[in-house]
């Protein structure tokens, strides 16, 4: 997910670079994703997301684009609560996925001082068409429990996360906010 409860704000701008391994488990290969997403703080509430990526699994790579959003519900105290979607299509070997992975997430995160972000919630992926064929994404919709952090030096931030459920995955990035 890689993404807190607070939005950027209208006008910021934010760049994550990511790399990630989900442990599919049950004898399936394990997976690599690396991608860019970039975000656009449309309001208070609000902000734009735009990503593109690779997926590796047994030396065999997939490329995909994507788009969505993340709209904060509520905050309390120190805590926020956001709902995070994004979907996202392949480029090339589209015949070994589904025509669209949608990753929803409920996320609540809240800063332990001034530079240190936690958040945690409940992550999805749902593959939407043809979810039976292929390699690159889930046969079934996927649930887990992101547990993450981000470190905040100056404008740029250090990320890591694990994922833990039906797949289990973690992960790390790097973000700058203009």
């Amino acid at each position: 997910m890689l993404t807190i409860g607070e939005t950027l704000g209208q006008g910021k701008s934010g760049l994550l670079l990511s790399d990630n391994i989900v442990v599919a488990g049950d004898g399936i290969p394990n997976l690599n994703i690396a991608y860019a997403m970039w975000v656009k703080g449309l309001s208070g509430r609000f902000d734009l997301y735009l990503s593109a990526g690779e997926t590796t699994t047994e030396g065999t790579t997939q490329g995909w684009i994507g788009g969505g959003a993340n709209l904060r519900l509520i905050r309390v105290k120190k805590m926020t609560l956001s709902l995070f979607s994004v979907a996202s299509v392949a480029l090339n070997r589209r015949d070994q996925a589904c025509q669209v992975l949608l990753n929803p997430a409920l996320v609540a995160s809240a800063p332990l001082g001034a530079r240190l972000n936690l958040y945690s919630g409940l992550n999805g992926l749902i593959p939407i068409g043809d979810r039976a064929r292929g390699i690159f994404t889930p046969p079934s919709a996927k649930t887990n429990v992101p547990i993450g952090g981000t470190y905040a030096i100056g404008p740029w931030g250090l990320w890591a996360e694990a994922d833990f459920g039906n797949l289990n995955a973690f992960g790390f990035g790097l973000t700058r906010v203009f």
